[in-house]
Parts: C-alpha cells; structure tokens; sequence
C-alpha cells in the first residue's frame, strides 16, 4: 500500500511539473496573447493602433449657424438646420442623415464638407497610433531570424536601446513559467506570417 501511494504521489508530482512546463507550449498566436506582447505592440503586432473613430459632432452654438452662412451656405438653408441645435451624435453617418432630412439630399451633397468641418470635432480616427505607444515597434511582417534574435538580445540585456527596459520587466514572468526559446521561435514565426 506504501509503494502504490508512493508511486501516485510521484505520478501526480510529475504530472504537475511536466504540466508546469509545458504551459505555453502551444501556437505563436496564442503565446503572442498570453504572455501580454500585445499589450504594447498591438493586435497581431501591429502596433497600438485605435481600432475606432471617436468624433463629436454638433450645432449646439449659435455661433456656428453664422459661421455656416458666412463660409457661403445660403441662409435659408442654415435655418432647417435649427432642430439639430443641442443635439450630439457619436458617428458621422446618422449626422449627415439628420441633415439629409432637414435640408435634402442634393444640398447635403453640396455642403457636407463645410458642415462637418464647422460642426465636427474628431478626437482620433481608426487605424492612428495611441499616444504613449509612437516608440513601440511593430513587428508585424518581420523576418523571423530577426524578431527571435531581438526577443533574445533585449531579455539577456544585449540590446539596451529604446524599450527594451519595458520588455526585460516582464522577464521573471517568463522565467517563472519557463518559457523557452521555442516559444520565442514560435512567435517569431506567427509575427512574420502577419500581413501589415
């Protein structure tokens, strides 16, 4: 009885560290994710870009009713626009339809460019980098040869440039879940197959 709970514990011990070990064995997309890389380079290693607009749009003020005649819209045109005094819209498309409504199709055509300049305020668009993040390199489409030798140099403090303070801060994480240089490998590989 002593030899077969000696051989379970030991069965059970070996399970847990052969599991331990084998933590992040898994796809370079996966181990991408887990070990947080994307959290400063971005989605799929393109950078840390905003994945949507942020804009408001408005004619809140009177003040740019006068702004819209002054630039050369009709007034009598400026006037159907009064229902959209106070209100706000998040998106430029249910903007532009409110203003179909009220002046047509054919002058929203005309003067769309003017209106969203006077009226619109867009705080980001998709696809810019957020601020904090211009310095990270995106690694998207990269050799492989080249990001695994970067991954390398940088968390055994060859390479000391740029961010690389940032990268060797996450290295007792991977040291505690004994990530190898496999795994950098399999990275390196899924990071070059990304299309930028």
């Amino acid at each position: 009885m002593k030899t077969f709970l000696l051989s379970m514990i030991t069965i059970l011990i070996f399970a847990g560290f052969l599991q331990s070990s084998m933590v992040f064995a898994e796809d370079g997309a996966t181990l991408y994710v887990k070990l947080t890389c994307n959290t400063c380079h971005g989605n799929q290693g393109k950078g840390m870009i905003r994945t949507e607009d942020k804009a408001k749009y408005s004619l809140k003020r009177k003040a740019l009713y006068k702004k819209l005649v002054k630039m050369g819209m009709p007034a009598p045109i400026v006037k159907k626009l009064r229902p959209l005094y106070r209100k706000k819209f998040r998106d430029e498309s249910k903007y532009i339809n409110a203003i179909k409504e009220l002046i047509g199709e054919n002058n929203t055509k005309k003067y769309k460019k003017l209106i969203i300049e006077i009226s619109g305020r867009v705080y980001y668009k998709k696809g810019e980098l957020i601020p904090g993040f211009e310095n990270y390199p995106r690694h998207a489409g990269n050799k492989k040869i080249y990001l695994f030798a970067q991954m390398k140099d940088i968390l055994e403090s060859r390479r000391t440039n740029g961010n690389s303070e940032a990268m060797r801060g996450i290295k007792p994480f991977l040291d505690s879940n004994k990530v190898t240089d496999d795994d950098f490998r399999s990275i390196a590989e899924y990071l070059s197959n990304v299309k930028d």
